[in-house]
Parts: C-alpha cells; structure tokens; sequence
C-alpha cells in the first residue's frame, strides 16, 4: 500500500459504516497510484510553468469526483441503502420542479448584473463605420482598413454576417446565404438600436449571453430545488470561456444556442407538469418549446439537432404517462395523447414553418417585392425561398476546405484546439482572442456526463437521462460530419455539460450540506480563477507576450 493511504488509514476513524467508504477510497486511489498519476507531483517543480495549470486542474477534478463517488455510498441500514440493494426504484422522467423562491431573486439579480459588467467590457467601440466601405476594402486588398483591430472594426465572420445584417438593412441582396436569416436579422436589430458600430453590432449578442446565464439558474433551480446550486450552476456557465466568447462577436451561433436552451428548458417545464394538472397547464411550455426550437433551426440549421433530443425526450415521457394512466387505472390518456399529438404539430412544425418563412421578407423586399402587394403568397418569392435552401443544403453537404484553426469532434471534448480570432500586436503586447472552453468546465463536465451515463443504468435517474440526451444531441451528429468544423460548434454541448456539473453539485449538497456546500463553492471558485487568468485571451485585452506564454499556453496545440 502506498504511504499516503497507510496514512490515512491511520488517521480515519474506522466503523461498520465506514469500512465500506474507506475501501472505495482506497481502491480508487490505489487506482490513481498505479497509473502515476500523483507522481507527477514531484516532477511539478521541473516542468515549465505553463505544464503546471493542467496538472493542477486535473488533480483538483480527481479530488472532487473521488470526494463525490466516496459520500453517495449510502450509510449502511438507512432507507436509500436498502433501496440500493433491493429495489432500485422506477425509472421516470415525471419528476417534480421545484419552483422559484424569493430568495433566488437576489443571486439571480448579482449574478446577471454582474456578468452584464463583463459583457460589454472591451466590447467594442461606438464610432461609427462605414461597413460596405470597409468590405470594398477588403475585397480590393484582401485586408480591412490600415488600423483596423477588434474593438473599431469587424473581425473573423462578422465581415460576413455584419456585412448581410447592413444589407437587410438596406434592403440589399444578401452576400452571406449559406445559414437561416434570423442571426443575421437579429444582429441587424441591433445595428438599428445601439449604431452602425462594434459596439452596435455584438451588443444584442452579448445581452443574449447573459440571458442564457439567467435562464441556466432558472433551469437548475427548477430541475434540483437550490439555490445554491442554481447560484454556482449559472456561474459555471457565466465563466466558460466558450460563452463568453462567442456570444461577444456578431456571428449568428449565439442565437441558436439561445433558443437550444430555452427549447430544452420549456420541454423540461412540459414533462414535469403535474400529472393530475389540467391539460392546458402543460400546453403553454410545449408550446414555447416548440417555438424556441422553430427559432432555433431559422437561426442555423444545427438547431435541427436539438429537435433530435427534443423528440425523444418527449416521446419516452408520452409512453410513461400512458403507463402511469395504466398502472393507476385511469381512463382518458388516448384523449390526452390525441390533443398532445395535434397540439405538438402546431407547436413544433406548422408554427416553426411559418415563422422560418417570414425570416425571409429581407429577401423579398431585397427584390423589390411588396408585403402590400402579396409578396408571401408570389410564386417568385416562394422559388426564392426555396431556392435558398437548395443552395444551403448544396453548400454544406460538398463544401471543402481547409483552416489553420478547424478541428475534430473529438477535439472538442477534450479542448484540444482553440479557434483564434484575434491576433494584433501593439508595440511589445498583443491582443489575442480564442474561442475555447473553462478545462474546469469541460474536463469536469466530460466526466460529470459520464457519470450521468452511469446513473442512468445504475440509478434509473431520470434528470440525468434528461442531461445526457441533451448532450448526445448535440455532439453526435457532428461524429458523422466530414466537412470543416471549429471548436464553436461544440457550443451547444456545454449547456449540458454545465447542467451534469450542477446534478453532481446537487448530490453532494444533498449528501453532505454544510461541507457540501463548501465543496461545491470551491469548485465554482476554482472555475472563477481559471477564468480570470485567461480574462486577456478572452476579452482581448493588450498583455505582452510572456503573459501568454507563462499563463494561458497550457498546450502545444493552444494557439497562443
């Protein structure tokens, strides 16, 4: 036995209770030994300093998921032991949501606030630009004006969605027809009500950002019922890197996640209605659900991927309610499952549909077309409609090419490669920008969803089934995907990774609350650390180069 377990053998009290405890432990950690993991720590003080944060980061996720597999052991003879070893309980997706409570107002109100703060800090400057200009430049010299950075001009794919939002604007063919037009109609909104400037065109994006942190506490605190769960869940999501980022340039994946998110959280709303409520209190969050999805594949069609896990997720708690109306000899479930049916088709493909539609009246009008004069009923219009989703499809189906940032699936997961955006130098510093996650978040988050898997065979968790769905969604159709893919769509994968963290959080707040709490505070504040010493390569503030080397280039293959 390695010393440090002879050790704490030693040490730790041992009873008929803890026996059990202290050999998971052990063998866990006996694991651990064997794979040399921990020996690495003598070599820590040779390694250069960038080699250090990884290792640390992975020894801290070690501690906290052995601390997490350690106090779930049920103690021997209670009510969840016996449970555990003679009835693993039913496996349902009708679980109870536990509401909102005056005592969520305040974290809720800090932590929006406070993250509105660093949204738009250095988020671009209000001088106005002449964006078509600025295009007739690139074109010519390949490059935007001299003195063109982040913060006075466009940067990576806003030359293209920032260009299409001024021509929807000014009712100008669109340039940019490869995705859905509501991004692009979102961000020009925002160019009507903040100005033809950087900070006009991100402004709507990063106020949806925040948003989605608000809604992350929402959908926590109604899917585990505490607020400190809920408080440190959100921050998780408020410090990825990934979110911050993205939705801080004007491109149109921060909608689309957006409306992922709500769509997944309405149809959490939906299944756990009560199952004795009145048909019509179910109706209203399917109906949002389905509208939020709808809005989601007319921001980019990866939305389409959501209605995947959506669909199932539905359909599995269609076949438990019927077989609750059975199980308790209720009569009436082929009237409810018929209304359901007719209403989700409303919901989830009549309404999306005509909503896609309207999203190109910028198109319509570009051609000279009149909504006065009939133009959504014009066969023209139609063929233009549809021409555009042939083009669409044609594009992304045979595109080919090559980028020094692109990357596989299976990069992302482990945050191999970084998508750079931002590169400019000023005198000895520079201003580097990526888009990449928190390694709190997602090494911690793979290996929460992992453990959601597990729980779901050994458990029957229901929550963690709804997690793990979520997340196949969104990464598995990218396995079979051969075109050039970035680091950023794995951005709708991290809701879920965040909502995996926050189930453990809650197991171990439920397990042990007043140390629970603690454990859990100091993970969310490892998250907040992690995510100030990359606040630079984030938010593209000037630091000079050491900076990036000594404290943000954690890999070879980190761009920095």
């Amino acid at each position: 036995m390695p010393p440090y377990l002879f050790c704490l053998y030693i040490i730790t009290p041992v009873s008929s209770y803890s026996a059990k405890r202290l050999l998971t432990f052990f063998c866990i950690a006996d694991i651990m030994w064997s794979m040399s993991v921990l020996s690495y720590i003598v070599d820590i003080l040779k390694t250069p300093l960038p080699a250090v944060f990884p290792l640390l980061v992975i020894l801290f996720l070690i501690c906290f998921f052995i601390y997490y597999i350690v106090i779930i052991q049920p103690r021997k003879g209670t009510t969840e032991w016996i449970q555990a070893h003679l009835n693993k309980g039913s496996f349902t997706l009708l679980a109870k949501r536990h509401p909102l409570q005056r005592s969520d107002v305040e974290p809720l109100v800090v932590i929006t606030v406070v993250f509105l703060f660093l949204a738009i800090f250095n988020l671009g400057e209000t001088n106005k630009v002449d964006v078509m200009s600025e295009i007739d430049v690139l074109m010519e010299t390949g490059a935007l004006s001299p003195g063109s950075t982040h913060t006075n001009n466009m940067y990576f794919d806003e030359i293209y969605h920032v260009r299409t939002a001024v021509e929807h604007i000014e009712s100008l063919n669109p340039y940019e027809t490869t995705h859905p037009p509501l991004g692009k109609e979102i961000i020009a909104a925002s160019i009507l009500t903040f100005g033809m400037s950087p900070m006009g065109w991100r402004l709507f994006g990063a106020i949806f950002g925040v948003i989605m942190i608000s809604v992350m506490y929402l959908f926590i605190k109604n899917m585990f019922g505490r607020t400190s769960v809920a408080a440190c869940g959100a921050l998780l999501l408020g410090f990825d890197f990934m979110r911050y980022v993205q939705t801080r340039i004007a491109t149109i994946d921060t909608y689309v996640v957006f409306f992922i998110l709500l769509a997944f959280f309405f149809m959490y709303r939906h299944i756990t209605t009560d199952v004795d409520a009145p048909f019509r209190k179910s109706l209203v969050p399917l109906a949002l659900s389905g509208i939020f999805f709808g809005l989601s594949f007319a921001s980019k069609w990866t939305g389409f991927y959501a209605g995947a896990g959506l669909l199932v997720i539905y359909s599995i708690r269609l076949i438990q309610l019927g077989l609750h109306y059975k199980s308790n000899k209720k009569t009436g479930f082929g009237l409810y499952l018929t209304k359901t049916l007719l209403f989700s088709m409303l919901f989830f493909v009549i309404i999306p549909v005509i909503v896609y539609y309207l999203t190109y009246i910028p198109y319509g009008l570009a051609r000279g077309m009149s909504l006065s004069r009939g133009m959504l009923w014009d066969p023209e219009f139609f063929r233009l409609f549809w021409g555009n989703q042939v083009s669409m499809f044609n594009y992304h189906s045979e595109l080919v090419a090559e980028h020094p940032f692109s990357s596989k699936w299976w990069q992302w997961i482990f945050n191999i490669r970084p998508i750079l955006y931002v590169n400019n130098a000023l005198g000895d510093a520079r201003a580097k920008y990526a888009a990449f996650g928190n390694p709190v978040v997602w090494w911690g988050g793979l290996l929460a969803m992992i453990t959601m898997a597990v729980r779901v065979f050994t458990h029957r968790d229901g929550k963690a089934l709804f997690i793990l769905i979520g997340y196949l969604s969104q990464l598995l159709p990218w396995v079979a995907v051969t075109r050039i893919v970035f680091a950023y769509h794995y951005f709708p994968s991290t809701l879920f990774l965040v909502l995996a963290l926050a189930h453990i959080f809650n197991s171990i707040v439920e397990h042990r609350e007043r140390i629970g709490i603690k454990v859990v505070v100091a993970y969310t504040a490892v998250t907040a650390a992690v995510f100030a010493v990359f606040f630079p390569a984030l938010s593209g503030l000037y630091m000079p180069d050491w900076y990036y080397s000594y404290f943000v280039r954690w890999f070879e293959t980190w761009p920095f």
